[in-house]
This record gives structure tokens, C-alpha cells and sequence, in this order.
């Protein structure tokens, strides 16, 4: 029977033990508040500059064929701003030149095959593995579509037609979305995800710490030795990590969100004018909600992980891959901007909670689904803990002796129905 005194005491002795720890602070605290914020400025920043270095060279394009008519064409390529005109050769070889970085781009006029005598064939050749080719390009065809608008323009003055005559189509675009629906957009897009990491980061430390660091530091036998059950001391450590993975979660939420138009900044220019990075006060209960379910599940998942290790050092080598598989898969899903909550993904841990968090960004609340989330990511806390009470009553396991994995015990122990206690 679980016992609140003894596992508030555990709770504590962690929690001050850990406010001792340099790492630790750093982790949990510093790390959420300043050093991500920090990172994505100077990343929006350099990524930045390079798309100006990018975009502000000059493009050397090489024009071949029988100009004529097109005359007119080749010299509007030829002003256009960072465009260079090279010396023409063969085909073959501006094509290689192409492969090889040498020339960007490749533009060959002729006479449409039974067309009219103004009829021009353009046909660009360019490498598109390549950013410079690829941007030479889209100024080139910007030219040929300025240039193809003022002949039909002007062949429609000469036939007495007017623009509109000729038009036939009409595009009108109007975006019905706000500035604070459109800031909404990308905060759901970054934050959670960012989040996400930074709580599994804050986490990770104190769990392996607090079961295979104090195995290494042979503390731990000591600590089994206490005058209460071994539920009471996995309950007070467990609540200590998740209390701490909770906290860097919550800071970097804070952090990220006071400072995204400053970290978005360099990225959109001018554009960051028109939009509005809130978050509706109505949203902050279920984000607050949603991550501290994910702080106990990824809390409760590390614990059991680290319990088969017998160094912190082999810690770190069994949780790394499930971390990793924790931070890619939300990340990779996040990344689809159509995707939304439903039945199924709300049964998906972690990642139906990462669209619960983007959904309550933006002010959308399926509360059915919401509901349903926050039952299964409960229902896979209390396996999880069932597991890890489980693993408290095989002495091999916890005095670091097994010779198995976590996989081994869930087969050979724990889904047997007379397990072998070692």
C-alpha cells in the first residue's frame, strides 16, 4: 500500500539532492529559458544570411539560337538584376558546364514547329540539386512571363481586344485568416514539438540519475534498505522526475512563447509586422494539462528503462534510441500542417498529445477527442507504473544483477503466470 508520508519524504530528499546538482539546474531551469531561445535565434539568424548570400548572387546564363524575333526577349534577360550573360558553345557542353557548377543555366530559343512567325520555343535547362540553378531559373522564367503577358497584351491592342477581353480568367486572393490566427498557426507548428524535447531533456538526467547513477554511486542498496516499502521509494523518485521534466516543459513553453516574434524575426523581415504571437489565456489549463501527462509518461517510461542498467553510462546507451524515437516520430507528424486530431491518433501516445497542444494554440477544442487523449495517455501511465511496480519486487533487478533487458523481463517474467523471483 502506497504511503504519502514515506513517499513525500522520498520526494523531497530528491528534490533538494538535486538542487545540488549543477547538471541538473541546468538542464531543468537555464537550459529551458535561455539556451533553446538562444539557439533558434542564432540559427533563424545564420539561415537567414545564407538565403541572402544565396539570392544576392549573380546568375551566369548562357542563351543559344536563332535570337530574330526574340531579340527583344534576350535583352530583358540580359537587364535583369544578377543575370550574366556568357559566351555561347555547344549544347553538350554547357550541359556538362551545368553538372559541374560552372554555368547555371542553359536557354534555348527557337521558332515554335508550326507556329507563327513569332511563336517562340523556350526550353530552359538547369540542375535543379543545385540552389544556384535552381534560383537562376525562377528568375529567367520570371522574365519569359513578363515578356509573354506584354505580347499577348500587345497583340490584343492590335486586334482591338482590351484586357479584359481577353482575360477570361480572373484571380482574386483573399486570405480570411488574421495576423493573430496566422501567429497562432506557428506557434502550433514550433512550440509544441520544442517543448516536447526540451521536457524529455529535462527528464532524462534526473531519471537515469535517480535510479542507474545512484546504482553506480552504491547508494542504492542503501536506499532499499529504508524503514518502508519499495513502492513508497519508486513513488517519491518517480514524482520527483516528473516534477522536474514538468518544469522544464512549463519554462520553455514561457520562454518560447514570450519570444518567438523576436526568434521569428530574421526569418519573415517584414512580414513579422503583420502577425501576432498570442496564446488564448483559455488554452494555458490544457497545455499545462497535457504536459505534465506527458512529463509522467516519459517520467514513468525513462525510470523503467534505467532500472536494467547498472551505470549511468549504460543508461544513457538503453534510453538513447527511445528518446530518439520520442523526439523524430512527434517531429516528423508535427511537420504535416493538415493533420488533425482524430480517433485513431488520440490512441497514438505522445503524438495525441502534441496535436492536443497544437489544436488548443490555435483555439480548437474537439473536446470528445481531447477527452479521449487524456484517457489514454493515463491508460499508458498506469501500465507503465504497473511494470515499474513490478520490477520492485525482483531483488536481482534491483540490486543490479539481472542479465536482461527490459524485453527479456516483460517475456520471461512479468507476462508469466508463475513468475521466478531472483
Amino acid at each position: 500500500m502506497l504511503n504519502l508520508t514515506d513517499t513525500g519524504l522520498v520526494f523531497l530528499r530528491e528534490l533538494r539532492g538535486a538542487l545540488r546538482e549543477r547538471s541538473i539546474v541546468i538542464n531543468v531551469v537555464l537550459v529551458p529559458l535561455f539556451m533553446y531561445p538562444v539557439l533558434l535565434w542564432l540559427a533563424y539568424t545564420g539561415l537567414s544570411f545564407v538565403i541572402g548570400q544565396t539570392e544576392n548572387f549573380t546568375a551566369r546564363v548562357m542563351i543559344v539560337g536563332d535570337v530574330g524575333e526574340d531579340a527583344a526577349l534576350v535583352r530583358e534577360i540580359q537587364d535583369t538584376d544578377r543575370v550574366e550573360l556568357v559566351s555561347a558553345a555547344d549544347l553538350e557542353a554547357a550541359e556538362e558546364a551545368i553538372r559541374d557548377g560552372r554555368l547555371d543555366l542553359l536557354v534555348e530559343l527557337a521558332p515554335r514547329e508550326g507556329g507563327d512567325a513569332d511563336d517562340i520555343e523556350v526550353r530552359i535547362t538547369s540542375d535543379s540539386s543545385k540552389d544556384r540553378s535552381r534560383i537562376a531559373m525562377s528568375r529567367v522564367e520570371d522574365v519569359v512571363t513578363r515578356h509573354r503577358t506584354a505580347y499577348l497584351e500587345r497583340a490584343g491592342r492590335e486586334r482591338g481586344l482590351a484586357g479584359p477581353a481577353y482575360q477570361m480568367i480572373w484571380i482574386e486572393r483573399e486570405n480570411v485568416s488574421s495576423s493573430r490566427d496566422m501567429g497562432r498557426f506557428i506557434l502550433g507548428m514550433a512550440v509544441p514539438i520544442l517543448v516536447i524535447i526540451m521536457l524529455i531533456v529535462g527528464g532524462m538526467y534526473p531519471a537515469l540519475d535517480a535510479t542507474a547513477g545512484e546504482r553506480e554511486r552504491s547508494t542504492w542498496e542503501t536506499t532499499l534498505t529504508a524503514a518502508t516499502d519499495r513502492v513508497n521509494i519508486l513513488a517519491g523518485k518517480y514524482l520527483y522526475v516528473a516534477t522536474l521534466s514538468t518544469t522544464a516543459g512549463m519554462l520553455n513553453f514561457l520562454a518560447m512563447s514570450l519570444s518567438m516574434r523576436t526568434l521569428m524575426a530574421p526569418l519573415l523581415g517584414d512580414r513579422i509586422q503583420d502577425l501576432s504571437f498570442t496564446i488564448p489565456w483559455s488554452a494555458v489549463p490544457l497545455i499545462f494539462v497535457v504536459i505534465m501527462l506527458l512529463a509522467l509518461f516519459v517520467s514513468a517510461f525513462l525510470m523503467v528503462v534505467a532500472s536494467f542498467a547498472r551505470t549511468f553510462k549504460d543508461a544513457q546507451s538503453l534510453a538513447g534510441p527511445f528518446v530518439t524515437v520520442m523526439i523524430l516520430v512527434p517531429a516528423v507528424f508535427m511537420q504535416f500542417p493538415g493533420l488533425e486530431l482524430t480517433t485513431w491518433l488520440a490512441c497514438v501516445p505522445i503524438i495525441n498529445v502534441c496535436l492536443v497542444f497544437r489544436e488548443a494554440i490555435g483555439g480548437v477544442y474537439q473536446w470528445p477527442l481531447i477527452g479521449l487523449t487524456l484517457l489514454m495517455e493515463v491508460l499508458y501511465i498506469w501500465i507503465i507504473l504497473r511494470i515499474a511496480a513490478a520490477i520492485t519486487r525482483y531483488e536481482d533487478i534491483m540490486t543490479g544483477s539481472y542479465e536482461g533487458g527490459l524485453g527479456g523481463f516483460l517475456k520471461h517474467r512479468l507476462l508469466r503466470r508463475n513468475p521466478s523471483r531472483g
